[in-house]
């Protein structure tokens, strides 16, 4: 059972190794998509890479997330970053290096709204 705030949670930031449009693997900063009562330790998890790498302004694909030179106070992003919605990765929780924050659940739905009109 999880703990309340769990590490592992929807909207949550996290650093994992995940691949790219070519193959190779790389650790980068990813957001869980999986719902709260979907993620368990043995299953798999639906993240979506978060890259700082974008045009201005961002293209449609990229949603920007919150971030602050010295540390956004929820998010915890200290550059110019966005979500990646075309960039879907399934990954093992075992695979996760590291936390940063939140993405604000705004945002969150934004997401969702973008993805769900990709998806038609």
């Amino acid at each position: 059972m999880f703990p309340s705030r769990p590490g592992l949670r929807h909207g949550r930031i996290i650093f994992a190794w995940i691949k790219d449009r070519n193959g190779h693997g790389k650790l980068r900063p990813c957001l869980i998509l999986t719902e709260n009562d979907e993620i368990s330790p043995n299953e798999e998890l639906s993240v979506m890479a978060i890259t700082t790498t974008f045009a201005d302004p961002p293209p449609l694909f990229c949603v920007p997330l919150p971030w602050h030179p010295r540390e956004h106070p929820v998010t915890k992003l200290h550059q110019r970053s966005a979500a990646v919605l075309n960039w879907l990765a399934m990954i093992h929780p075992t695979d996760v290096v590291g936390y940063g924050g939140d993405v604000p659940e705004k945002i969150m739905r934004v997401i969702r709204v973008r993805l769900d009109e990709m998806a038609e």
